[in-house]
């Protein structure tokens, strides 16, 4: 089983980032367009880093919002072990904004591992130096 989550950065405003957000295992896929506070990136890689730490260990991140008077979409991101070997999963759900596309959503998750968590969370912290556009997961 495999999967990829993909965040893009598309608008850096002083006052916010414009991403695209990607996601998908072996059989479902969704993206999401949304915008997220300027530290969002930096914040999402404060979340993560050092996942798991214990067998139970548990994270979530919420990026935008399901509220109709705000643009963007919505992505939530659940980290959590599957059992007590430490073995691991991200939970995604995306939504993405009826402004330009039919109301959507997908939810789904793929395994993952630690040492592809510390990649994704370096890119994290290079998106927000302004280092690099995208993060990925994988």
């Amino acid at each position: 089983m495999s999967g990829t989550l993909i965040i893009t950065v598309w608008d850096r405003d002083p006052d916010y980032l414009g991403i695209d957000i990607r996601a998908a295992n072996e059989r479902y896929s969704g993206t999401a367009r949304l915008y997220a506070g300027i530290n969002s990136m930096s914040e999402l890689a404060d979340v993560v880093s050092g996942f798991p730490r214990a067998p139970h260990d548990e994270r979530k991140y919420v990026i935008g919002t399901h509220r109709p008077d705000f643009v963007g979409g919505f992505c939530s991101l659940q980290f959590r072990c599957t059992d007590g070997a430490g073995h691991a999963r991200v939970e995604i759900t995306v939504e993405d904004d009826d402004t330009y596309h039919e109301p959507a959503n997908a939810s789904f998750g793929f395994p993952v591992f630690a040492a592809g968590i510390d990649r994704f969370v370096l890119m994290l912290r290079q998106i927000d130096q302004n280092l690099i556009n995208e993060a990925e997961l994988s």
